[in-house]
């Protein structure tokens, strides 16, 4: 295992108890309404510009922390799709706002 890996779980460690301690039902309906938030904003007033980026961008770095977290547990295939995914909120926050 490398270094980045053994301090990212290190630094990761609190945040998943946090997280793992909510109902299941948290997360998701958080992430979606962030995404929703980010993907409704208007991209044409300066509020709505900033709003809708900096949600995308938190949805998107949340979904490459867990990525990152996940890794080494995940196959061939459901690493290709959340990939896919991550660039894709990232492209969708770089190229509306």
């Amino acid at each position: 295992m490398s270094d980045f890996r053994k301090r990212l779980e290190k630094a990761s460690a609190p945040y998943l108890v946090r997280i793992h301690a909510l109902p299941r039902w948290v997360l998701p309906v958080f992430m979606t309404i962030i995404l929703l938030i980010g993907l409704l904003a208007n991209p044409n007033e300066s509020p709505g510009l900033w709003i809708g980026f900096f949600a995308l961008l938190f949805i998107g770095l949340i979904l490459v922390w867990l990525l990152a977290l996940s890794w080494p547990l995940l196959t061939r295939s459901s690493k290709v799709i959340r990939v896919l995914v991550a660039v894709l909120i990232f492209y969708t926050a770089f190229s509306r706002f």
